[in-house]
C-alpha cells in the first residue's frame, strides 16, 4: 500500500465529525439513513405489538414511556449524522454500530415495562454510552474551532451521560420503579432539550434544511406504518366478514388522514430559522408520532371492533372496556357482565 492509498484510507476512517456551522443547505438524506431508520421499525413494532395485548390505562402508560425513550434515542442519532455526518467510513462504521445496539434493543422491547426492563435498560445505556462519545468528539472540536457551541455541546454531553447512568442503573429496579425512572429521565430530556434551546444564543445549532424536514417526514411514515400493520394482522386473524373487513378499512383511512394532514401542515415546510421556533418543531413530533400509534387503541375504546395486532380481544376483553361494562351496562341492562361481553363480542 503506497503511502497516498494509506493516506486516503486514514482520511475515509478518520476524518473528524463534521464541525457546527458546516451546513449543506442543499444535503439530501442518504441511503445510510433510511437504512438506520429501518432498524426503528423493528424497535417501535416490538413496543406497538406490546400495547396491543395489554389495552388498559398502565398499558398506555407504559407504552408512552417507551416509545418516549425510543423516539430520544432516534433524534440523538438523527440530529449527529445531520449535523455532523460525512459520506466517509468513520459515519457509516458509526452507524452500523448503532444499528447493532438497536436491534438488541428491539429483543427488550416488547416486554420493557415487565420482565426484559433490566435488558432494556442496560442496552439502552450501552447506546447513550456510544453516543456520549460520539458527543464528546465534537465537543473537542468545538473546543478548537468553535468556542462559541462550546457550552452547549458540554451541556449535552454531561446530560447525555448521566442519563446513561441513570437509565443504567435503572436496570437494578423493579418493573414499577424503574418505569418511574424512565418516565423522569423522558421529561427531563424533553424539558433539558427545550430550556437549553431557549437560553442559547445557537439554539440546538440546527439550520432548517431539506433534509432535516425530510429525516422527520421518514420517522413519521415508519409510525404510520405500524398502523397498516396493525390493520393487517388483525383483519388476518379475525373473521372476514363484510363488517370486520369494514373496520379495518376504516382504520386505514385514519393513518390515511394522519399522513394527509402532517404532510400538507407539517411535513412539506420548512421551519422557521428561529431557533425557539425550530426547537418546537422538532420537540413536536414526540406527541405527533405517539399520538398516531395510539390512534389505533383510542380507535378501539371509541366503540370500533377490534383490528389490532394479536389483541385476543375475541377471548379476553381489555381491562379498562370490562372496567366499563361492569360499572356501566351492567347496572343499566340489569345482566352479568359475562354476559354483556359475550353479547357484544359476538354482535361485533
Amino acid at each position: 500500500m503506497t503511502s497516498e492509498t494509506h493516506g486516503r484510507f486514514k482520511r475515509w476512517f478518520w476524518r473528524p465529525p463534521r464541525a457546527h456551522g458546516e451546513i449543506i443547505a442543499d444535503r439530501q438524506v442518504s441511503v445510510l439513513e433510511l437504512f438506520y431508520d429501518l432498524v426503528y421499525v423493528a424497535v417501535i413494532g416490538q413496543a406497538a405489538h406490546h400495547l396491543a395485548t395489554h389495552v388498559s390505562v398502565r398499558g398506555l402508560a407504559e407504552f408512552a414511556v417507551v416509545f418516549a425513550l425510543i423516539w430520544i434515542a432516534w433524534i440523538n442519532g438523527s440530529l449527529y449524522l445531520e449535523l455532523h455526518g460525512r459520506e466517509d467510513g468513520r459515519t457509516r462504521s458509526i452507524v452500523f454500530v448503532q444499528m447493532g445496539i438497536l436491534v438488541l434493543l428491539a429483543v427488550f422491547t416488547a416486554d420493557a415495562a415487565a420482565g426484559s426492563g433490566w435488558g432494556f435498560a442496560v442496552v439502552y445505556a450501552a447506546y447513550q454510552v456510544f453516543q456520549t462519545g460520539l458527543w464528546y468528539s465534537v465537543w473537542r472540536q468545538d473546543r478548537r474551532d468553535h468556542p462559541e457551541f462550546l457550552a452547549q455541546t458540554g451541556g449535552y454531553v454531561v446530560g447525555m451521560g448521566v442519563s446513561a447512568t441513570v437509565i443504567g442503573a435503572s436496570a437494578v429496579l423493579t418493573a414499577i420503579p424503574r418505569l418511574l425512572v424512565w418516565a423522569g429521565l423522558a421529561v427531563a430530556w424533553v424539558v433539558g432539550i427545550a430550556v437549553a434551546a431557549r437560553r442559547s444564543r445557537a439554539g440546538l445549532g440546527l439550520t432548517p434544511t431539506d433534509s432535516l424536514v425530510e429525516r422527520f417526514g421518514l420517522f413519521t411514515i415508519i409510525v404510520l406504518g405500524e398502523v397498516v400493520i396493525g390493520v393487517v394482522d388483525g383483519l388476518s386473524v379475525a373473521e372476514r366478514d363484510a363488517k370486520t373487513i369494514v373496520t379495518g378499512m376504516l382504520a386505514l383511512s385514519l393513518g390515511f388522514g394522519f399522513w394527509w394532514i402532517y404532510f400538507d401542515l407539517v411535513g412539506s415546510r420548512l421551519p422557521k430559522a428561529n431557533r425557539v421556533a425550530l426547537t418546537n418543531g422538532v420537540m413536536s413530533h414526540l406527541p405527533i408520532t405517539l399520538v398516531v400509534v395510539l390512534s389505533q387503541t383510542i380507535q378501539f375504546l371509541s366503540g370500533l371492533p377490534v383490528v389490532l395486532v394479536g389483541t385476543g380481544f375475541d377471548q379476553v376483553m381489555p381491562p379498562l372496556v370490562e372496567r366499563l361494562v361492569s360499572t356501566r351496562l351492567e347496572p343499566l341492562l340489569g345482566m352479568p357482565s359475562e354476559e354483556i361481553s359475550q353479547t357484544l363480542w359476538r354482535r361485533s
